[in-house]
């Protein structure tokens, strides 16, 4: 039975959800969290009702800045680090053959994508931002862009095709303060497409190949 003299939770506050968030951007910096990870804790954080919920957001991220956040346990803001994902060069440009690029990997503030007779794959799901906005110009030639994102994320689709559409399943919208990818450029006799899948689900999708139907 609860000790009836505990205090009741103490209820957060907008200014202490936005400290939370600014927190875990700076974790995602330091490649502590993936790009779905800061999604979904960014999402967490401005649903949490109170600063226990919030404390639990960033009980797992070391206490290494100079400034707490709110007072809250655990809610820092880390110090920059180099993390450990592999930093994707500014420009990638290929002919007669595809672009693609998933995994653990640095995703520049700016980057620029363009191919001629093949397609560009970009995933974004365990990449590490830096920035909690991103722009991602992606053009080719005879070929389909595809942006696959987290879930909670939001993305300005401004490219445009010739010949083919554009087709966005994901990031038409997101929690306040989501994340957001500005993807620009297009296609020439091909699509864009914006699409959103779980990890999870890749995995399960992998495991019904090996099993078969």
């Amino acid at each position: 039975m609860a000790d009836r003299s505990d205090p009741p939770p103490i209820r957060a506050s907008d200014a202490e959800r936005d400290g939370v968030m600014d927190a875990l951007r700076d974790a995602a910096a330091e490649g502590r969290l993936t790009f779905e990870e800061l999604a979904d804790r960014i999402d967490a954080a401005g649903r949490a009702v109170t600063r226990d919920d919030l404390a639990a957001l960033t009980a797992d991220l070391p206490p290494t800045g100079e400034h707490r956040v709110a007072g809250l346990p655990g809610a820092v803001a880390p110090a920059d680090g180099p993390g450990t994902a592999v930093r994707a060069p500014e420009n990638r440009r290929s002919v007669f053959g595809d672009v693609r690029q998933a995994g653990a990997w640095r995703v520049p503030y700016v980057s620029r994508w363009s191919t001629v007779f093949g397609d560009i794959d970009i995933d974004l799901r365990e990449a590490v931002v830096s920035h909690g906005r991103i722009e991602i110009d992606a053009q080719t030639v005879f070929g389909d862009v595809t942006l696959l994102v987290p879930e909670g994320v939001v993305v300005d689709v401004r490219s445009r095709t010739g010949f083919g559409v554009v087709r966005q399943e994901a990031g038409e919208s997101g929690p306040a303060g989501a994340p957001v990818v500005v993807l620009t450029g297009g296609s020439w006799f091909g699509d864009v497409r914006v699409r959103a899948k779980r990890l999870r689900e890749r995995l399960a999708d992998v495991l019904r190949g090996r099993l078969g139907p």
